[in-house]
């Protein structure tokens, strides 16, 4: 039977003789078409038959409404309930955490339970989808609540659960409702996996991996993308890769997700190469997120010419409000880093500039570019234009001052977010003290937060490190793991940056055996950079030489960079020249790396080898940037 067209016979019918049950049985049918036109003739019918006092017919309009995205119609029935039961609630609900609108959403929540009706197993997702997204701290309080009313049982609940918990950076607490989940589906599996892929935990994957068999549940398409992001956060892009080139029939997303993972690692050759070979094969067509990822690798090896070329692909496949909306900020940056500093304008132009999202990605963009005086320009010109800043905002912008702008900004945030301190702003402020030698207004920042996210004890532990506070920094570490919260990689990196700072080597050397052992993390090229920085910096060149030797895979530029340094610091010509030799090779464009090398030799006094190197130099065309301090006298 053909519903649509019945529905459109009875609702030409002038007559207002119409049953209830007639109606029900019409309310029941338009849940799938969710036709907003005929919605309304149906509410029309509903109040001409004077049936309007019937909750159960009104919650099910209201729904309806809900589900059509017409939030007006469904808050003027709601207004005239005079007991709205939890399934005139959860419409409304689900509808705000839908369309982000996560504070008005969590506020209703506390409405219906301040009007004490007990929540179900349909509420609790949206609204934890708004706590992870606004509130993280509730999601705990929340999870008690679904315990309490015996809704965790519901599979829904316990994935919106986890989801919740691994946005929260609460691995630990997404594991056990997974592990204790009375039923579980694929999604389920597919959450904690991604949980565990976004901070690059391999190992919990592969068990996870092997376990689904014996659980009835086969990976499908989103696991296999969700373990080629995992593989590509912990470094290791080429076993990505492999997955993806044995996938029968990968998509956009699978594409993607290995680009972006080579274009995060700096192997932006290999980024350009899977694209290649993408579009060589012709059977998946790249969307804009994808064509964003690729025009920023583009930017990063210097291709402006291949970045035309897919700018001009863009606009001829998709449609240009959301090619601009996903890769307006990488051809902006594109073009200002080759100087095109018109077709940038022009890019610019045709971006949605009423948006602080567009704003954020050129803000963050033309920093990365090392254009920071054009990022506080483009800041000063949104907040000139009224367009309010937020957390992503600050927090780019913060990390370009000096300490006189940062007050200035630290102030702005006061007097004109509407949220005052959120976790990220405050990560922000802490960062940028610290960075101008501000210990104490640090401090200060991270003693008055009533919520700390493991960013925020990084970033303190990071504070105290940089500034050679070793056993505060420490202190500060164990005191994170005593109140629950699991330490990441950045946490390590930190203690062992504290560690290099105050000379303390063996216990650093300790920390990183102990990485892989009892922390279950492979440690990655910062945290080796490290040991080297730390090495070095205690005169053990020849220990830090043999530690490079011994890593897997190929040293990068910061473990080499970190040997140079100390070369400087000690004299050792013989040491500095291998780091010398590995850095022109892999940044051939830094100045500094020449200007250290050809120090070294100035001090020893051989002017030959110094001059040699200024000519090479000379010869790349580079020349150093005039020295500038981040420390400013508060």
């Amino acid at each position: 039977m053909n519903w649509n067209l019945s529905i459109q016979k009875l609702m030409s019918w002038r007559t207002p003789i119409l049953s209830s049950s007639t109606l029900r049985s019409l309310l029941q049918t338009l849940d799938a078409t969710k036709c907003l036109p005929q919605i309304t003739q149906l509410h029309q019918h509903l109040a001409t038959a004077g049936l309007t006092g019937d909750p159960s017919l009104v919650t099910k309009l209201l729904q309806l409404y809900a589900d059509a995205g017409d939030l007006s119609s469904a808050l003027r029935l709601f207004a005239v309930l005079p007991c709205p039961s939890v399934f005139a609630w959860t419409p409304i609900i689900a509808f705000l955490s839908r369309s982000a609108d996560h504070p008005r959403c969590l506020a209703a929540y506390r409405s219906m339970r301040s009007a004490d009706i007990a929540p179900d197993g349909y509420v609790f997702p949206p609204v934890l989808r708004s706590a992870a997204a606004h509130h993280p701290s509730a999601t705990a309080a929340l999870h008690a609540e679904a315990i309490k009313f015996e809704a965790t049982s519901a599979v829904p609940v316990a994935n919106a659960l986890i989801d919740a918990y691994s946005k929260c950076d609460d691995l630990p607490s997404a594991r056990r409702t997974f592990d204790l989940a009375g039923a579980r589906d694929l999604l389920s599996w597919n959450s904690i996996i991604s949980a565990y892929a976004s901070v690059g935990r391999l190992e919990p994957i592969l068990s996870l991996l092997d376990s689904m068999g014996s659980d009835g549940c086969n990976p499908d398409l989103v696991t296999w993308n969700t373990i080629m992001d995992g593989y590509c956060r912990a470094g290791r892009c080429s076993e990505a890769r492999s997955i993806l080139y044995r996938l029968s029939q990968p998509n956009a997303v699978s594409w993607t997700t290995v680009i972006a993972g080579y274009g995060r690692s700096a192997n932006h050759e290999a980024a350009l190469e899977i694209f290649s070979r993408m579009m060589h094969a012709g059977n998946v067509p790249p969307d804009h997120d994808m064509l964003s990822c690729v025009v920023a690798s583009c930017r990063q090896v210097a291709n402006s010419r291949a970045g035309r070329s897919v700018h001009a692909y863009g606009l001829k496949t998709t449609p240009p409000d959301a090619f601009y909306g996903s890769a307006g900020a990488a051809l902006v940056l594109l073009y200002a880093c080759s100087g095109r500093s018109e077709t940038c304008r022009r890019v610019f132009e045709l971006m949605d500039r009423t948006d602080v999202v567009t704003w954020n990605a050129v803000i963050h963009g033309l920093a990365q570019c090392g254009l920071e005086s054009v990022a506080l320009d483009h800041f000063r010109d949104m907040i000139s234009r009224g367009i309010g800043s937020n957390d992503v905002t600050l927090s780019t912008v913060l990390a370009l001052c000096n300490l006189k702008l940062g007050k200035e900004v630290h102030a702005h945030a006061i007097k004109h977010d509407s949220d005052g301190y959120s976790t990220s702003k405050s990560n922000a402020l802490i960062n940028m003290y610290s960075r101008s030698g501000c210990i104490r207004a640090a401090h200060q920042v991270f003693s008055s937060m009533d919520v700390k996210d493991v960013a925020t004890w990084n970033a303190m532990i990071g504070a105290y490190g940089s500034h050679g506070s070793c056993e505060l920094a420490v202190q500060l570490a164990n005191q994170m793991m005593q109140l629950g919260l699991e330490p990441n990689a950045a946490t390590f990196t930190s203690i062992l940056t504290a560690f290099a700072h105050c000379g303390s080597v063996d216990r650093g050397l300790e920390l990183f055996e102990r990485l892989t052992r009892d922390f279950g993390f492979e440690p990655s090229r910062e945290h080796y950079a490290c040991v080297v920085d730390m090495l070095a910096r205690a005169g053990r060149l020849e220990e830090a030489a043999g530690f490079i030797g011994r890593m897997p895979g190929t040293a990068g530029a910061k473990v080499w960079g970190a040997l140079l340094s100390a070369c400087r610091m000690y004299q050792s010509i013989e040491f500095g020249e291998v780091a010398f030799e590995q850095l022109i090779r892999l940044e051939p464009e830094n100045p500094g790396n020449y200007v250290t090398m050809s120090s070294i030799y100035a001090r020893a006094g051989r002017w030959r080898e110094a001059e040699k190197v200024r000519k090479m130099m000379e010869g790349e065309y580079l020349w150093k940037p005039s020295g500038q301090s981040w420390i400013d006298v508060a």
